[in-house]
């Protein structure tokens, strides 16, 4: 397994199933061991056979479909479906009462849920699903990212755009570089070092003339142009030399 830090989040990547304990099969037992979850939800919900084990801080599984996990420290764990194929995505998340709160049918993810969403991947994409086991966004991005106000940066091919906690396109990813301001607003790049602002309807508010973004505080925010000289943005779009 391969460990990312992604911001404030851990990510995982299924390699090779490393747990300290593994279930040894025979041949004729592999056959019982393979389990095939389908679209939707998957086998979120599913309740894993066996018990939590304080001492070791583990879901001690007893359920010929699922191995055992640990938890060490956190509320969550990556768990695996057992399956003949490797190569086949068998990645979910479990929570100390046994129940599979992320369907096992990623390759990788986040360990536990910001905000109620989980990062998941699909080989070198990454999505999004809540806590309800519903996948926001399918992994097709190169990179999601939450945002404030429920709103996720998304990536592909190297540009950018935005989505909201729906699934709902907001700005399709076609800019080479944003961040999000807030109030329905957002910075785009569109050369290097010029940063404009537009909002969601992808309506021009401020040129791109800044060399850099910051965050708006009660409805404005001080910015640069390459000229050296500040000056204070407003949300309305107003540009006043500081």
């Amino acid at each position: 397994m391969k460990t990312v830090l992604l911001g404030s989040m851990i990510i995982l990547m299924a390699c090779q199933p490393k747990n300290k304990e593994t279930h040894q099969t025979n041949p004729a037992e592999q056959k019982v061991t393979v389990k095939t979850i389908a679209e939707g939800k998957g086998d979120y919900g599913t309740q894993v056979k066996g018990h939590y084990d304080k001492s070791q801080d583990a879901w001690i599984s007893e359920d010929p479909f699922y191995e055992t996990v640990y938890f060490e420290g956190s509320d969550f764990a990556s768990i695996r479906r057992l399956v003949d194929n490797e190569d086949e995505p068998n990645m979910g998340l479990i929570n100390k009462q046994g129940k599979i709160v992320v369907s096992t049918k990623y390759s990788g993810m986040s360990i536990g849920f910001t905000d109620g969403f989980c990062q998941v991947a699909s080989g070198q994409n990454w999505g999004m699903v809540n806590d309800k086991g519903e996948e926001i966004l399918k992994p097709v991005y190169g990179d999601v990212t939450a945002e404030k106000d429920g709103i996720f940066r998304i990536s592909k091919d190297s540009k950018y755009g935005f989505a909201d906690k729906t699934g709902k396109i907001l700005v399709e990813p076609k800019y080479e570089s944003v961040d999000y301001a807030g109030n329905g607003l957002f910075f785009f790049m569109k050369e290097p070092a010029r940063w404009g602002l537009k909002n969601f309807k992808e309506e021009v508010i401020v040129q791109p003339e800044f060399t850099f973004t910051q965050d708006f505080v009660d409805g404005k925010t001080i910015l640069q142009k390459s000229d050296g000289e500040d000056y204070i943005v407003y949300t309305d779009g107003r540009v006043v030399k500081k």
